[in-house]
């Protein structure tokens, strides 16, 4: 799986419940799968330096996911590790957030992602090189 990043987007289905606090929400909400060789796996969600809309929310094991709570998830996602956003926040609604905004901002999410890796791919190489002069 070397670099590979998988994105996916979920409508919101769960807050239509009349809650009062969550009556207003966006489309959905965007992840991406990550796996070993990403500096990034197994981070909690407020240590991976990304800027998606209300920050991340969201970092779990995919393996460990309930996959009738998560029906996107694919065997080719096993063993990584998922990160994602979501559009509930105070001021988000449908207007401001319809599925190709979520889109959008998912892709966002999925650049900062593989220049984090490139960043540390260049690390390493810089450091190796340190090392060998």
């Amino acid at each position: 799986m070397k670099n590979k990043i998988i994105t996916f987007l979920r409508k919101n289905t769960w807050l239509n419940g009349g809650n009062l606090f969550v009556s207003r929400h966006g489309w959905g909400n965007g992840y991406a799968v990550i796996f070993k060789d990403h500096p990034m796996y197994g981070k909690s969600y407020a240590e991976i330096p990304i800027d998606v809309h209300g920050g991340l929310t969201f970092s779990h094991d995919v393996n460990s996911l309930n996959r009738d709570s998560f029906p996107e998830i694919t065997d080719e996602m096993k063993d990584g590790w998922m990160v994602g956003f979501d559009t509930a926040h105070y001021s988000d609604d449908m207007e401001r957030w319809p599925k190709e905004e979520v889109k959008r901002e998912t892709e966002h999410l999925k650049s900062q992602l593989v220049k984090l890796l490139k960043d540390d791919n260049n690390i390493f190489t810089k450091f190796n090189s340190y090392k060998k002069g």
